[in-house]
């Protein structure tokens, strides 16, 4: 047999090999490589959330709230899990911060107290709430709700004794971004527009058993003055010792500055009428300045 009959039998036999070999290698590679691998199962966790907006002094309803999915990992202990909370712990209970749709209901932001224990419920521990007299151009009117932040103003008059004395006004920012809880009986920020804007009587603030008593003792000595803090603004835990004053010659040049008591700048008030009798004591002799006074018995008088 020649080498070149011995070359296509070798030929044929490495094709035939072929035809038989590469089908069983791509099931063997398909059946390796075509099974999808398994996504990852990711347990999901069942978080109570609000269904619509909740306000402050609500009363959570059934309808309020609902379970939603939640990415399962460290939870904080406050939030209401299923499984662990029901939907009935909740229903009835009173809000004491408000709840956007989609938040989740927080065991630390309801309470449960009795008609008369309604505002004590929404203060902090330790603080105080006060209520102070507001008119419409004291009170924003009827632009502060609860939730607003809110500046303490005092002016007052104040009074001078003698001849030419002259009575000055001031105004102090006693504290500063105080909490506002109520407006007159009201204490949720849930605005009807359907309703027309109503000037308030009252706005009860919450504060410090110091701020408390700042707050009682100015109501007696003026007339107090709510100014509205910006949403953005920065609140000071204790905002009773930055206290700022304005004087009426701030206000306006009608006052001269040098009238003001202790005033920089003011001139030395006019010395009183004095007499000096020479005292001699033995051999020294010294000079001793007394007021002069009217009708005074045993000296010169005016």
């Amino acid at each position: 047999m020649s080498r070149r009959v011995l070359l296509i039998l070798l030929a044929l036999l490495l094709a035939a090999g072929a035809i038989f070999i590469t089908p069983m290698l791509l099931r063997g590679a398909g059946g390796r490589g075509g099974a999808k691998p398994e996504a990852p199962v990711h347990p999901i966790t069942q978080v109570l959330v609000a269904k619509s907006d909740l306000y402050i002094g609500d009363t959570v309803k059934p309808t309020d709230v609902a379970w939603q999915a939640w990415p399962d990992g460290p939870l904080p202990p406050t939030y209401i899990v299923q499984g662990k909370g029901r939907i009935q712990d909740v229903t009835g209970a009173l809000v004491t911060s408000r709840f956007a749709p989609g938040d989740p209901i927080t065991t630390g932001h309801l309470s449960r107290p009795t008609n008369s224990a309604v505002m004590a419920a929404i203060l902090r521990p330790g603080d105080r709430a006060v209520t102070v007299n507001v008119t419409a151009s004291t009170g924003m009117a009827g632009f502060l709700a609860p939730g607003d932040r809110v500046d303490v103003i005092l002016t007052q008059t104040i009074s001078s004794t003698g001849p030419g004395a002259v009575s000055h006004h001031v105004s102090e920012t006693l504290l500063h971004g105080v909490h506002v809880v109520g407006i007159d009986q009201n204490l949720s920020d849930k605005k009807d527009d359907k309703k027309d804007l109503v000037v308030p009587k009252t706005a009860t603030l919450e504060v410090t058993p110091k701020q408390a008593e700042i707050i009682a003792v100015a109501e007696d000595m003026g007339v107090l003055t709510l100014a509205l803090d910006s949403l953005a603004g920065a609140h000071d835990e204790d905002s009773s010792e930055r206290v700022t004053r304005t004087w009426d010659t701030d206000a306006t040049k009608l006052f001269s500055v040098s009238a003001l008591p202790g005033a920089a700048g003011a001139p030395a008030s006019p010395t009183a009428p004095t007499w000096t009798v020479q005292v001699i004591r033995g051999a020294t002799s010294a000079p001793m300045t007394f007021p002069l006074q009217r009708n005074a018995p045993g000296g010169p008088t005016l």
